[in-house]
C-alpha cells in the first residue's frame, strides 16, 4: 500500500471571532504556503468537525480516499 499523506500534527488552538472568521496558525499559513485571499473549500460531517481544503489538492486526496476505502473493503472481505 502506498505512504498516507494523512498525517496530522496539533498547532493549537484558535478562537472564532465575532464575524466568523478563523485565524489559521502562522507556522501552518507558512507550511502550507497560505496567503491572503487563498480560497478553500470547505467540508463537515455531521457536528464531528470542519475541513479546509485548497481546490488544487482536492483531487489528489479525493485519489487517496478512494485508495484507502478500497483497501477497506478487501479487508473485510
Amino acid at each position: 500500500m502506498a505512504k498516507s499523506h494523512f498525517e496530522f500534527k496539533n498547532y493549537g488552538f484558535t478562537t472564532i471571532g465575532e464575524r466568523g472568521q478563523v485565524v489559521i496558525p502562522k507556522e501552518i499559513r507558512k507550511i502550507m504556503k497560505i496567503k491572503t485571499g487563498d480560497k478553500f473549500l470547505v467540508f463537515s460531517h455531521e457536528k464531528s468537525g470542519i475541513s479546509l481544503i485548497k481546490p488544487e489538492k482536492f483531487d489528489r486526496i479525493i485519489k487517496e480516499m478512494t485508495m484507502h476505502l478500497n483497501t477497506f473493503k478487501k479487508i473485510k472481505k
